[in-house]
């Protein structure tokens, strides 16, 4: 092959090669939409990640609640009382789901420190959903007179901010509430004075604060938070 045979075949792969490459320029712009397209996606996905766990939320409360009626009619129609821990190393853990729904296979068993029920709260790592209702309490491992609940007058629309305390559960209109701390655990509305109860605390929208709640009225019937 001559050398001027030579001198256009590696001009044709040059110029083969100049048109398959990318410039610099056009390598931003594809990096810069992807970036675009990024940032539109991510916050579909955040709430529909949060949605999912809402629903978990709300199908694992169910299940607990038919484990506490189960364990009630067990029981003589009593419940599991309410644990309380304050300065202690389990003050995070107050209201923690009953131990004996464990020890007695109404719930799967657990070993970590406050969670002897092994149902983790999906918005609060390491911690147990909550449980409260009227009457016996455990506070710091031993008995501590009755829990008491604050239930708003016009139970069960939870509207209204005036309410009452009750410690018994012959005279409370709720039987027994169980919760989850919501996305925002730390927010104004899940750390409301009234929260579980009081709906103005409850969670309602993706991105916002709130608890997610399922409770029982005396007569027994069972409704959720929306």
């Amino acid at each position: 092959m001559s050398l001027e045979t030579q001198s256009k075949a590696r001009g044709s792969e040059c110029s083969r090669a100049r048109i398959g490459a990318f410039t610099l320029l056009e390598l931003l712009v594809v990096i810069a939409i992807i970036a675009i397209l990024a940032s539109l996606l991510l916050p579909a996905l955040a709430r529909a990640k949060e949605k999912a766990k809402v629903v978990k939320v709300h199908a694992e409360l169910y299940g607990v609640g038919l484990a506490l009626e189960m364990y009630a009619d067990d029981h003589e129609g009593q419940l599991p009382p309410v644990r309380v821990n304050c300065n202690t190393d389990l003050s995070t853990h107050w209201c923690q789901f009953p131990i004996e729904l464990a020890q007695e296979g109404y719930l799967a068993h657990g070993d970590k420190p406050g969670m002897a029920a092994n149902m983790e709260d999906v918005f609060n790592p390491g911690h147990t959903y909550k449980y409260a209702a009227p009457g016996p309490q455990i506070l710091n491992d031993s008995p501590g007179g009755n829990y008491k609940l604050w239930v708003p007058v016009d139970f069960p629309e939870c509207a209204s901010t005036s309410g009452k305390y009750y410690s018994s559960r012959t005279d409370s209109p709720v039987r027994w509430i169980l919760w989850s701390l919501g996305p925002r655990p730390d927010s104004d509305k899940t750390q409301d004075s009234h929260a579980p109860i009081a709906n103005r605390s409850w969670y309602r929208k993706t991105g916002d604060g709130g608890v997610i709640a399922r409770m029982a009225t005396r007569d027994g019937m069972q409704f959720k938070t929306p």
